[in-house]
């Protein structure tokens, strides 16, 4: 009785109902299907039959294993640097007053703009088997050294996933009620016990949220391996070659699993046990200034900030340097030749119009998911919307490779299409735009919807005029962040793509897999230009919704 009677409500509004079944069937195909396909092809199902012989194979191979060896100590020794950076970084942004925390505020954020892979490129050029760093190294004191393998990775990874733990811990301790703070030193408290005792155990909800992503970001890292792992292997990069390499499907389901089910309990962990436990601590007089930090640990601080800091610029200026030289440090003249890639602005151009149609599909169904999940009764939305949450959580490698095994042959044969491309960049990041959906609905009164009821309009006609524009900034939020992210996307696309439909980011990847830095170095400066566009709007955005305008 309770079906029929839910089940009708459903069907009260059957334009509603048409949406959200096509929303579901939609997330269902994109999201849950290629993640069955890899789960059951790793037992076989789909080849040989039902086996357990493909994990077999991976617990005998020492390879496999000590790829997954490789795997949890990079994520492991990267998170926990990351962390300590991270921390005192946010401490001396949020406790200081001066121009040059801000400054290092800003230029935190660098590596957001930038593809996954650039400090790798980096790394390269300064620390590579003919590096400037290098060079100097052995001719001026006979050491030999490589920054190939476990750790150059790790180096890799710590500047590129910083800014994801950082922005999560700084808003923490930004938005912290600052009389918490003052109580405790008015009651004699020092301000390093205050910082240990008070200011850091109301943060920890933000750090274990930072750690618990940052080492899942680092377990399912691609591109870095690929390009300054050296001869060490690692479980994403070994997904690639045993696909592309091998055509060993099995095997790459198998080491797809072991990469999905961290990422699957963190997730879990994370949206249902951790989530939103940080807001005790902030109140009506959050977002005052806190008290600044003593000479002692504003000295510390400001030692660890400057390095990072430092580090991530150097990173920068050596791309950029690279695309204007020759041959950096071997023949330093300078040039635009490496610009003149016809083939590069060709993939930029690719990128930009399949990241276009992306963050428009993306934002627009998240959007939609939103209203539906936040306004309409429909069966099954907590369900729906941990499938397209996940969709954000789940590693590019798996995706991937999910999206072959489903699209690679009849009767969805679109591998290698511009389609293809569009509808798994936009379906990895769908939650984006429900959740910018969701928490700005929850923000509108639904008495203005109720209004233009009364008054006779139908509910198309209130989407439109009342409900669309409100929701504007959050679409707006949506398509950019869709828009920047797919820009610099590799580790999923990099299987579907075809000759005639390569993006710039796998076509940057290939540059540096086979060393010619200069070109890479070009391209990567030409998208980090056009990312920085990007985060411009999404600022002026940001700006405009919280006026109000």
């Amino acid at each position: 009785m309770r079906f029929k009677s839910t089940w009708r409500r459903f069907w009260s509004e059957p334009g509603f109902a048409v949406a959200a079944i096509i929303v579901a069937a939609l997330l269902i195909f994109f999201i849950l299907l290629p993640l069955s396909a890899v789960l059951l092809r790793s037992f076989g199902v789909g080849g040989d039959g039902f086996t357990l012989e493909y994990y077999e194979q991976f617990f005998q191979h020492s390879s496999y294993f000590q790829a997954l060896l490789n795997s949890v100590g990079v994520g492991v020794v990267t998170t926990t640097i990351v962390i300590f950076i991270s921390v005192p970084f946010a401490l001396y942004v949020t406790r200081t007053t001066n121009t040059l925390s801000k400054v290092y505020r800003g230029l935190s954020l660098l590596p957001l703009v930038a593809p996954p892979f650039i400090f790798s490129l980096s790394l390269i050029i300064l620390f590579g088997r003919r590096g400037l760093v290098t060079n100097y190294l052995n001719d001026m004191l006979g050491v030999e050294f490589s920054i190939y393998g476990f750790w150059g990775v790790v180096v890799a990874q710590v500047l590129g996933f910083f800014p994801v733990a950082y922005m999560m811990i700084e808003s923490t301790l930004r938005s912290m009620n600052p009389s918490l703070e003052n109580a405790s030193r008015d009651l004699g408290a020092s301000q390093t016990r205050t910082l240990f005792k008070v200011s850091l155990p109301l943060a920890s909800t933000s750090i274990l949220k930072a750690s618990l992503i940052v080492f899942v970001m680092a377990l399912a890292d691609f591109s870095n391996p690929l390009i300054i792992g050296g001869e060490t292997s690692f479980l994403a990069s070994d997904a690639y070659l045993l696909v592309t390499g091998q055509q060993n499907m099995e095997m790459a389901a198998v080491l797809g699993v072991f990469l999905i089910v961290p990422s699957l309990i963190v997730f879990l962990f994370q949206t249902y046990f951790i989530k939103d436990t940080d807001t005790t601590s902030i109140s009506g007089s959050a977002g005052t200034q806190n008290a600044t930090l003593n000479k002692g640990l504003q000295g510390i601080t400001f030692g660890i900030s400057t390095l990072m800091t430092f580090f991530i610029v150097v990173m920068f200026i050596m791309v950029v340097l690279g695309a204007f030289v020759q041959i950096i440090g071997v023949d330093n003249t300078f040039t635009l030749d490496h610009f003149s890639d016809q083939s590069g602005w060709s993939f930029i151009y690719t990128s930009v119009i399949v990241s276009f149609f992306a963050a428009l599909l993306a934002a627009g169904l998240g959007l939609l998911q939103g209203y539906l999940t936040v306004r309409k009764n429909i069966p099954a939305k907590k369900f729906l919307e941990f499938v397209a949450l996940f969709g954000l959580a789940v590693p590019g490698t798996v995706m991937g490779i999910g999206y072959v095994l489903i699209f690679n042959g009849p009767p969805f044969f679109l591998t290698g299409t511009v389609l293809l491309l569009v509808l798994n960049m936009a379906f990895r990041k769908i939650g984006v735009g429900l959740e910018s959906g969701i928490s700005k609905l929850q923000q509108i009164d639904t008495s203005m919807e109720e209004a233009s009821a009364d008054l006779g309009a139908k509910p198309t006609r209130t989407i439109r005029k009342i409900v669309m524009p409100l929701l504007s900034p959050a679409f707006m939020s949506g398509f950019v962040y869709t828009f920047m992210t797919a820009m610099v996307s590799v580790s999923s696309v990099i299987f579907l793509i075809s000759p005639g439909t390569n993006l710039a980011s796998v076509y940057i990847l290939n540059l540096a897999n086979q060393a010619a830095l200069g070109r890479a170095s070009a391209m990567s400066v030409i998208m980090i230009a056009i990312v920085l566009v990007c985060m411009a709007i999404l600022k002026w955005l940001e700006r405009r919704s919280n006026s109000g305008i």
